[in-house]
């Protein structure tokens, strides 16, 4: 792992913290690693007799703390807050994101139940899980098992029939109508049956039996929210 420029979270607030203590100016720890964190890191690598390219991996970071970067974490037993998003899912906006945190999410056990589940912006021909070579869709890596559990418990209940549309589950995008950016955009979110459950829309059609398939694999669904998302499950917490 390493924080560079545009890295985001608590590791990056501890590197400001540490740099502050030693006399570099950061001006505030606030979690942000923008201009003034990168050109503190600068100096910092310049005067240790660092590779000085502003980039903070296991030699800058054991310099600073006598220790290697904290890995990532590798499973995840309940969902973290939507605040901690960047800390524990990583920074989607890093190059080399992608390649280390997405992969398929193969629903390939439960492919005859799911297999007529279509794109909600396209026609019913247009098959979302069906692939060259695997049936399923893409999410982040952590997300996986808690995915997998939620179409299970969709198809061991009887209520693979009530599934029609995916619409969508890797997305980087702000929030509707915000600067905070949405759960997709680590690909821990999905949507489901778009169509009959749009963003507001009070009188929803997705079922709390349905729903309850997705809450008992740990997922948040925006059908309890006051603003009702009821095609929405996201596996961290509002807060």
């Amino acid at each position: 792992m390493f924080l560079n420029r545009g890295s985001q979270g608590s590791l990056v607030k501890i590197l400001q913290e540490k740099l502050r203590q030693l006399g570099y100016d950061v001006r505030y720890a606030d979690g942000v690693f923008g201009p003034r964190t990168e050109a503190a890191v600068l100096k910092f690598q310049h005067n240790r007799g660092l590779d000085v390219d502003g980039v903070v991996g296991n030699q800058t970071w054991q310099a600073l703390f006598g220790k290697q970067v904290p890995d990532m974490i590798s499973v995840l037993n309940e969902p973290p807050s939507e605040r901690l998003c960047f800390d524990v899912f990583g920074d989607f906006r890093l190059a080399g994101w992608n390649e280390q945190m997405l992969t398929r999410c193969d629903l390939s056990a439960w492919m005859e139940a799911l297999r007529d589940v279509y794109f909600g912006w396209l026609s019913p021909d247009d098959k979302a899980f069906v692939h060259s070579g695997w049936f399923g869709f893409i999410c982040h890596h952590l997300v996986v098992p808690k995915l997998q559990m939620a179409f299970r418990n969709v198809v061991a209940r009887g209520l693979a029939g009530q599934l029609k549309t995916f619409d969508g589950c890797y997305n980087p995008r702000l929030k509707r109508g915000g600067n905070i950016w949405s759960t997709h955009s680590w690909g821990i979110a999905i949507d489901l049956n778009a169509p009959w459950n749009a963003f507001g829309q009070k009188h929803f059609e997705m079922t709390q039996e349905f729903a309850q398939c997705f809450k008992d694999a740990g997922f948040v669904w925006g059908g309890d929210w006051s603003y009702p998302d009821a095609m929405h499950f996201q596996y961290c917490t509002v807060r």
